[in-house]
């Protein structure tokens, strides 16, 4: 199984203002697991990774500066604690999404600048996404980092390897669509 992770980190995004949820995502519990375990958790021992959160989480964190810049800038954030040669991005909101890294890492390695999931509706998910590091820097500075949104990146590529789906990109954006999971925990507010 670890080969299939060889050369990959990992951006999770735990940032955001979480305003449809109303509640930090990273902290919500589905049936007693945070959201933000729940994804650490398909991400094996040994592969690097860093949450960007501006909240603090015990586990490896960094935050974008000023926090809340929006998912690219979050990246960028990343981006800068991660040193492997492929950086994975996904969402805390989308629990189950680091099991499709290994297929998406496989198409950068046979030559895309970035691997990313179609889901079954045809949209494009740029936070479940495996990116070749030199073209995850080249498309930021292109873009740009700061209320970008995320799919601007992926105009500043020139090949982009659409991965179809299996539902496990899913994201949860509200309290009702979580519920979905099992036994929802918000946490209090602060």
């Amino acid at each position: 199984m670890r080969d299939e992770w060889e050369d990959v980190g990992v951006v999770v995004l735990a940032g955001g203002r979480s305003t449809r949820m109303g509640a930090d995502k990273a902290q919500v519990k589905v049936n007693g697991t945070r959201l933000v375990d729940a994804v650490c958790s398909l991400i094996p021992d040994g592969v690097p990774r860093i949450v960007v959160s501006p909240r603090p989480l015990g586990v490896p964190t960094v935050s974008e500066d000023p926090p809340f810049g929006g998912p690219v800038a979050g990246i960028a954030a990343g981006l800068s604690r991660i040193d492997a040669p492929f950086v994975a991005v996904v969402s805390v909101d989308a629990p189950r999404s680091p099991e499709l890294l290994p297929l998406l890492a496989q198409r950068v390695r046979d030559g895309a600048d970035v691997a990313v999931i179609e889901a079954v509706d045809g949209y494009l998910q740029p936070l479940c996404a495996v990116w070749n590091r030199t073209s995850l820097v080249a498309a930021l500075d292109t873009a740009g980092t700061r209320d970008i949104p995320a799919k601007r990146l992926l105009d500043a590529v020139k090949s982009v390897a659409r991965v179809q789906g299996t539902g496990a990109e899913r994201d949860y954006d509200t309290r009702e669509e979580l519920h979905t999971l099992g036994d929802v925990t918000f946490p209090s507010a602060e």
